[in-house]
């Protein structure tokens, strides 16, 4: 870069001065295409200094210098004279270049690629073809000097470069109809400048030199030609603001770089679509980190739901064994001590003693029975010891009530699911012998993908409410600490349903 700006500026104040003393051109032509040149080195300098890893600023540079060499024809010297012929045309396939590489300073498609390769050979081609015909006297490589030859080059070359600029103007309108608004808004001046001129040279040529508005086209088209380097350095920062705004989009979530957002370099050219980002980037990475916190919450509410249930059992399980170890016992043994007392002073006890003892062993036998019945409540101990589908069979054997028990083969799985399970079941039957008066009991175990299905449905009344204060929705609450659910469907006269889907431990 720093050797193109140094070329630049120095063959910029050789044609400066060649342009002067050539004196064929008018001040305001020599001013604005001087002003022209320079404005083109300014502008890739400042592009480079702002974006050095974009290539652009370079070929903006190369344009302005490539200006400034096209005016080496009006040298004296005859060396520095053929290298002006040489250099003609030398700037347009550059600018072409720069017009379908601009902003990224890449040619993206097979299309630019093949109309950029073609703006270079047809023009430096020409100029080749065109010294060797030149019959310019300071022209050091003519070989076969031909004027007819020369103005056929001249032709060609006018004709190709012609359809080589039409193409770059269809190009450069595709992209800007089919961009997005960000890219429009870049592409805008580089386009208007570019109609502009195509427009004015068009009209100028089609009226001929000799029409008065000619030489006014003329001026149109180089005073927008003169904004140009303007339009790409314009283009250029307002793509360094969006970069800019990229960089504090990183820094200013919650002073870390949590996320990056990466989208086409259009859309970084417009500040006001990076507050937007910025702050939908705010909220979707707020509503992550409370999903997150949510989720995590969730998993240990679970948990601790799950060690709840689990600590219930143990407590159970251990009630159970100081009721049948202890209270039960001790009962049991009263029990036996009063008959013993019974048969042994049988005789010589009174009608009324005797009485009262035998109330008193009858009455300690139901509360032994009751007790029982209470432990056996808790957690039978079949359930324990022969697993869940034996337990539900001793259940329902006490049922005063038809019973049809469909259950597949359920091998021994975790004791928390297990008691859930017949809990399920126990739950379910009593409620429909409460409440349902039905004819009829189904119940239906089996395991399936999602863990171990317990159905009990019955044929009664059908006014089952699971929100209504029933043991239906502690139970509820029971089976969701283990991750399940349980469901009720009761109509009234279609029976109820109750449905618990509990997934197996691991």
């Amino acid at each position: 870069m720093a050797g193109v700006l140094t070329a630049g500026i120095g063959t910029g104040v050789v044609a400066t001065t060649l342009k002067i003393a050539d004196g064929t051109h008018t001040a305001f032509d020599t001013t604005l295409s001087i002003t022209t040149g320079f404005l083109f080195l300014l502008a890739g300098a400042v592009a480079h200094v702002r974006r050095a890893s974009n290539p652009i600023g370079l070929l903006i540079a190369l344009a302005g210098l490539a200006l400034f060499a096209e005016d080496l024809q009006f040298a004296k010297n005859a060396v520095a004279h053929t290298a002006g012929l040489a250099f003609t045309a030398a700037s347009s396939p550059v600018i072409a270049h720069l017009v379908l590489a601009f902003p990224h300073g890449k040619l993206r498609s097979r299309w630019e690629r093949v109309l950029a390769f073609s703006a270079y050979a047809v023009v430096f081609g020409a100029a080749v073809l065109g010294l060797l015909v030149n019959d310019d006297p300071g022209n050091l490589a003519a070989i076969a000097a031909s004027p007819e030859s020369e103005q056929l080059v001249k032709r060609l070359l006018e004709l190709v470069g012609a359809l080589i600029g039409g193409g770059v103007v269809v190009v450069l309108l595709y992209r800007w109809l089919t961009g997005r608004l960000p890219q429009r808004r870049l592409l805008s001046p580089v386009v208007a400048i570019a109609v502009i001129g195509a427009v004015s040279t068009t009209v100028g040529s089609a009226l001929g030199s000799a029409h008065p508005a000619s030489e006014p086209m003329l001026d149109v088209y180089r005073i927008s030609f003169c904004l140009w380097p303007l339009a790409f350095l314009a283009g250029v920062l307002r793509a360094r603001v969006g970069n800019a705004e990229m960089i504090r989009l990183l820094l200013e979530r919650d002073g870390s770089g949590l996320a990056a957002l990466v989208q086409d370099d259009e859309v970084w050219k417009d500040s006001r679509s990076i507050d937007a980002l910025n702050a939908a980037a705010g909220l979707v990475l707020d509503n992550q980190r409370l999903a997150a916190e949510l989720e995590e919450r969730l998993v240990e509410v679970q948990a601790s739901r799950a060690r709840i249930v689990a600590a219930a059992d143990d407590e159970r399980r251990r009630v159970e064994r100081d009721l049948h170890d202890g209270a039960q016992q001790r009962l049991v043994s009263v029990v036996l001590l009063l008959r013993m007392a019974e048969r042994r002073l049988g005789g010589e006890l009174t009608p009324p003693v005797a009485a009262l003892l035998a109330n008193t062993i009858d009455e300690l036998q139901a509360t032994v029975t009751e007790l029982r019945e209470l432990a056996r409540g808790l957690r039978p101990a079949i359930l324990t010891e022969a697993g869940l589908i034996p337990a539900v069979r001793s259940l329902l054997d006490r049922v005063p009530l038809p019973v049809d028990l469909a259950a597949a083969d359920v091998p021994r799985i975790g004791g928390a699911v297990e008691a859930t399970a017949y809990f399920v079941v126990s739950e379910a039957v009593t409620n429909s012998l409460k409440h349902a008066r039905p004819r009829e009991v189904r119940v239906r175990i089996g395991v399936e993908e999602d863990g171990l299905r317990v159905d009990v449905h019955d044929d009664g009344t059908g006014t089952a409410d699971i929100d209504g204060g029933s043991g239906l929705h502690g139970l509820r609450d029971r089976v969701r600490a283990l991750g399940g659910e349980l469901t009720v469907e009761s109509d009234p006269g279609s029976g109820t349903t109750v449905s618990a889907v509990i997934p197996l431990a691991d």
